[in-house]
């Protein structure tokens, strides 16, 4: 490949990557967590019953056909998934921000960056750890992604912008962590193995 070849791709694989980072937050902000009632049968019910926001639960449950037919495990994997989904995104959007002139001097970004690294790493971890049936270690490694996201936002406090912007972010994959570890209890208690 040419100098100028590899020059022109550079841009638009930036491009593409920042675009399906766009989509991917998209599909959390797509799911309004409300609190009146929403219909919900069978497993997904179950999966949900015990969660602080039940209706934002349902409804993310409800909203990925993977769900259909899947077990209590796989509700959880569900959660994970887009969790580790969003947080991959934002930690996209936090370089892509601190590349930025006018990002000069965001030490609170600047530690979130890393922060995100070893969370999103951390969700990976809780995934296979779900897979395996490991269900201690799902709550155990999920807990620790949502500690990485507590420091982040405690880097970010009395900032605004792009910061605050990354916090309104930590909040929605908070809840897509905490859902999941509802649900994930659910499924060890179902198997006889409760999380702790």
């Amino acid at each position: 490949m040419s100098r100028f070849s590899r020059s022109i791709m550079l841009p638009i694989v930036f491009c593409l990557v920042a675009f399906q980072a766009h989509l991917s937050l998209a599909q959390v902000q797509n799911i309004p967590p409300t609190t009146a009632p929403v219909p919900a049968g069978g497993l997904i019910a179950k999966a949900c019953e015990q969660a602080n926001h039940k209706a934002f639960c349902i409804n993310l449950l409800n909203s990925d056909k993977n769900s259909q037919g899947a077990d209590l495990r796989g509700l959880a994997y569900i959660a994970l998934r887009l969790a580790e989904k969003n947080a991959t995104a934002t930690s996209l959007f936090i370089k892509l921000t601190l590349n930025k002139p006018e990002a000069a001097g965001s030490d609170g970004l600047t530690e979130c960056s890393e922060l995100f690294v070893s969370a999103v790493e951390l969700i990976e971890d809780s995934i296979s750890s779900l897979v395996s049936d490991k269900y201690d270690d799902v709550n155990n490694l999920a807990k620790s992604a949502a500690a990485e996201l507590d420091t982040c936002d405690g880097s970010l406090q009395g900032q605004v912008g792009s910061a605050l912007e990354v916090a309104n972010k930590n909040r929605d994959i908070r809840l897509l962590i905490n859902t999941a570890l509802t649900i994930a209890r659910v499924a060890a208690a179902s198997v006889g193995r409760p999380a702790h």
